[in-house]
This record gives structure tokens, C-alpha cells and sequence, in this order.
């Protein structure tokens, strides 16, 4: 790794660590100068604002997941309807990303409404999975798995419609951290969802999945619970 691709990974890994520590709100760009004992000129050689390092945070973190994906999809001998499960369960903050970090989307993007930062996300997913979906989505319809008259659209729609979906339901818990209520609407909401994508990709009934009830409770509470602490320091 070159000289300057090693400065800007610690400048990723210095920023993270205090976005989580201490808020991104508080975490000022000094900050992140001052713990890496760095000069304002050697951080905006690299970044231009707070939030681009974000967003190359969040780059990061999901090329990770999608090399790991694709190491999945392409290396096994899973079914069609598995593989559409895996990469559509990357399109729920809460199945991706581990706690700290969804708990940090939650408030950018659903509490704080930071469009710019939402818009980022749903377009790294979308233009990094739609590839890999296409070719499942092929594979299935070659070996009856998936009935379509439109293998080539079909993709995209699924993908908008999860990150529609996402977004429907984090704004739903970053509205209501603190009520168990809300779980009910947002797995309605999910299952509703589930039965979707069967129709859409011409799927058995009951053969797409894309989530486990209590393993994403289990997520969002963790999330929550972050997200609450936050927004109620001691």
C-alpha cells in the first residue's frame, strides 16, 4: 500500500472510531486533526468535508460486505432463491451493518433527514449489488426457479423497492426508538415485502425469506439502544 493510501485509511479509521465514540454531531474535522496529529492541509489533501470521510466510511464498509457477497454467490453451489435471499438481505441497514454503525445511519439519514447521506447509501447499493442480482436472476430463470417476462428490469425494481422499504421502516424506529410497538407494523411491513419480491421474480410461495424475525428485533434494539444513549447522554 502506497504512502498516501496508508494516511487516508487512518484518517478513515481515526474518524470512525470517534464517530461512534463521541457522535458524529460532536466529532469536529479538529478532531479527528488533533488525534492524528495532522495538519488541516494533509486532511483536505484527501477530503474535502466531515462528510465525505463519512461517505467513504460507508464506501468502505459496503465494498467489504459486497467482496464478501460476491465471494458467496460465485464460489457456492446455492440455489437461485438462496442467493436472491443473501444479496436483498444487504439492502436492510440492520441485516448489513453492525450496531454502532446502523445506529449512526439511523440518526443521519432518518432522524437528522440528511438527504445527502441517504441518497449516497441507496446508490452504492443499488449500483454495487444490481450486477450480481442480474446474474441470479438469470441463473434462476434458466433453471425454473424464477418465472419473469422481464429478467433485465426486474433487479432494479427489487432493489429500489428494498431501499424504499429500509427506509420505511428505519424511519418508523428512528421515530420511536423507545417503543417496542413499532416492531409489529415494521415486520408487517417486511413480510409484505417478502411476498412482493415471490411475485415479482415469479418465486414459489414461501421460498424467499430475507430476514429471521428475531435476529433483526435483536438488531434494531441494539441499534436503538446506541442511538437513545446518544440522544440522552449522561
Amino acid at each position: 500500500m502506497k504512502k498516501g493510501d496508508i494516511r487516508r485509511v487512518q484518517i478513515l479509521d481515526t474518524a470512525e472510531k470517534l464517530f461512534y465514540e463521541q457522535g458524529y454531531d460532536r466529532t469536529s474535522v479538529q478532531d479527528i486533526l488533533n488525534a492524528l496529529q495532522m495538519s488541516k492541509g494533509g486532511f483536505y489533501h484527501y477530503f474535502d468535508a466531515k462528510d465525505s470521510v463519512l461517505k467513504a466510511v460507508s464506501e468502505r464498509r459496503a465494498q467489504s460486505r459486497f467482496d464478501q457477497l460476491n465471494a458467496a454467490i460465485y464460489g457456492s453451489r446455492r440455489s437461485p432463491v438462496e442467493k436472491l435471499n443473501m444479496i436483498l438481505a444487504m439492502a436492510n441497514l440492520f441485516e448489513a451493518e453492525e450496531a454502532p454503525f446502523a445506529a449512526l445511519m439511523l440518526k443521519l439519514c432518518y432522524r437528522d433527514k440528511d438527504a445527502s447521506m441517504n441518497a449516497h447509501r441507496r446508490r452504492i447499493l443499488v449500483d454495487r449489488l444490481l450486477p450480481t442480482l442480474n446474474d441470479v436472476i438469470a441463473e434462476g430463470v434458466a433453471d425454473g426457479s424464477f418465472h419473469t417476462r422481464h429478467p433485465m428490469e426486474v433487479g432494479r425494481l427489487l432493489l429500489l423497492m428494498a431501499c424504499d422499504v429500509d427506509d420505511e421502516a428505519c424511519g418508523m424506529l428512528a421515530d420511536n426508538p423507545d417503543n417496542p410497538d413499532v416492531m409489529l407494523p415494521m415486520l408487517e411491513l417486511l413480510n409484505t415485502w417478502r411476498e412482493s419480491v415471490e411475485k415479482l421474480a415469479g418465486a414459489p410461495y414461501g421460498t424467499v425469506v430475507l430476514f429471521e424475525a428475531g435476529r433483526l428485533i435483536d438488531a434494531w434494539q441494539a441499534a436503538a439502544a446506541i442511538l437513545d444513549k446518544e440522544e440522552k447522554p449522561e
